[in-house]
């Protein structure tokens, strides 16, 4: 079955909310492809792509399937931020379609976690959302995230910390909030460590 090609018209969402509000919309009756998630959520659409890829793997029980495909879509992500180039990934990737039980699903969990956590964030210290330099550091940053994302690694809450450090740091670009930023970078610095101990156990064991 061929993915449903793009609405032309796209409408036009303020937060982070909103946006997701329309996706879960657009994904009510029937699945969409990743290339169609792009139009749906145009404008800071980068940011909450990354939120909407992300969010599944932040649940401590995680939708099969999923960490490959949308790892190596972080991953792409990342390196396109680094260079300051717009969204764009191979059509193998953006043909991937997502059911729309499991938009309804994400989509859901997304909204309730954010109602609970918008009272915490605001805009502040948005320099490290927008300086170039600081563009290019987020952007290998979820680069390197994206690939742990991808690894199919059988060890308990790989994907799990990966996830929340993406999360987090694509949470702070969308809403210009730089504290949530930077707690995205101490969640990635504990990932980091993770996968360096993981690494370290599984060498002196094999």
């Amino acid at each position: 079955m061929k993915p449903v090609r793009a609405m032309r018209k796209i409408e036009k969402f303020k937060t982070l909310e909103e946006g997701i509000l329309l996706l879960q919309k657009k994904a009510q009756y029937m699945p969409i492809s990743i290339e169609e998630i792009f139009h749906i959520l145009p404008g800071k659409g980068q940011a909450l792509v990354l939120i909407f890829l992300s969010f599944p793997f932040c649940l401590p029980i995680q939708i099969p399937g999923l960490s490959l495909p949308f790892g190596v879509a972080v991953a792409f992500f990342g390196l396109r931020m680094v260079f300051g180039k717009r969204i764009w990934l191979p059509k193998r990737i953006l043909s991937k379609t997502i059911k729309a039980q499991t938009i309804q699903k994400i989509t859901n969990k997304a909204l309730s976690f954010i109602r609970k956590m918008k009272r915490w964030i605001h805009p502040r210290l948005s320099w490290i959302c927008h300086l170039s330099n600081m563009r290019a550091i987020n952007g290998f940053t979820i680069f390197l995230l994206g690939v742990f994302l991808a690894l199919p690694l059988p060890i308990p809450f790989t994907n799990l910390s990966a996830a929340w450090s993406i999360f987090l740091i694509a949470l702070g670009l969308l809403e210009d909030d730089g504290i949530i930023v930077i707690l995205g970078y101490l969640v990635t610095l504990i990932t980091i460590i993770f996968f360096v101990v993981m690494v370290l156990y599984i060498k002196h064991f094999f």
